[in-house]
């Protein structure tokens, strides 16, 4: 019996019966070279109910072509892909090419992302020049990154602020943004706040505060704060001391009510230091 050319049901699965739709088949062999001429794709099948003969693809030259001609499609597509990718890209890298470092730098700031502000604010600070007018134009561009929450531009807005350089001199602005810099973790803007309130430059006097502000940039290795910290110690009342540690392990150093007392802490050390060297000055 030669084999019949009903493919196997593709909703009763590969192995079904076209006649009788019985999965209970076998896979069976071409009874001669006739039968399998031009049929290299298929394979003969018997169904042990009915017993007649059907055809199924093969399944691992069909994946193999199938797989190849997929990679093939692939490879094309990337190679289309890549090509367009590359010609867009060199055109622009050529005209950014053309343009001078600065001038690259100012259209990225432009584009709004505020660590290309932040960049293009400290080539106006470190430009070598010293021109007022790119002074300002650096706080401009620093204003702008530190309003979006850049810690960096923050602390460099805040030394603007406070030496005064490219704008007025404001210790109550620069407080507040060396205040946010020190708060998102920035080591350099805590050891300048804790000098702020050492001395209650545009912040309140307050050593307490002060010790909370050093012992923090300490922890990150900030070796100038190590020592400005034991020096304020040395000014704090035991129970003055602890409330300055727990308020340098607080999460909101900005809050002055997170530690009960802390204000009053701080005047109290800063009268009694105060007292101190009045006394000592004395004949």
């Amino acid at each position: 019996m030669t084999v019949s050319t009903r493919l196997s049901s593709v909703l009763q699965g590969p192995r079904s019966c076209p006649y009788c739709l019985s999965s209970n088949t076998r896979d069976t062999s071409w009874k001669n070279a006739d039968e399998k001429a031009g049929r290299f794709w298929l394979r003969p099948v018997r169904c042990r109910n009915c017993h007649k003969r059907f055809v199924r693809f093969r399944r691992v030259p069909l994946a193999a072509v199938a797989g190849a001609f997929g990679l093939g499609f692939l490879v094309v597509m990337f190679t289309v892909f890549e090509g367009v990718e590359i010609r867009s890209r060199s055109e622009h890298e050529r005209l950014m090419a053309e343009l001078e470092p600065r001038e690259v730098e100012r259209l990225r700031a432009e584009s709004g992302d505020p660590e290309a502000q932040y960049a293009y604010g400290m080539i106006l600070v470190q430009g070598g020049t010293g021109d007022p007018t790119d002074l300002s134009e650096s706080v401009k561009w620093l204003e702008k990154a530190a309003s979006q929450g850049h810690a960096l531009a923050q602390y460099e807005l805040g030394l603007a602020l406070k030496l005064g350089r490219g704008t007025l001199q404001d210790y109550a602005a620069a407080g507040r943004w060396l205040g946010s810099a020190a708060r998102a973790g920035h080591v350099g803007a805590q050891y300048h706040m804790g000098r702020l309130h050492r001395i209650g430059e545009g912040v309140a006097l307050d050593l307490v505060r002060a010790y909370a502000w050093f012992n923090r940039a300490a922890a990150q290795g900030h070796g100038a704060a190590r020592g400005a910290r034991d020096e304020v110690a040395a000014s704090l009342k035991p129970e003055q001391l602890a409330q300055a540690q727990q308020l340098s392990r607080d999460s909101n150093m900005d809050d002055m009510s997170a530690v009960p007392g802390t204000a009053q802490a701080g005047a109290a050390a800063t009268n009694g230091s105060t007292a101190q060297v009045e006394q000592a000055g004395k004949p």
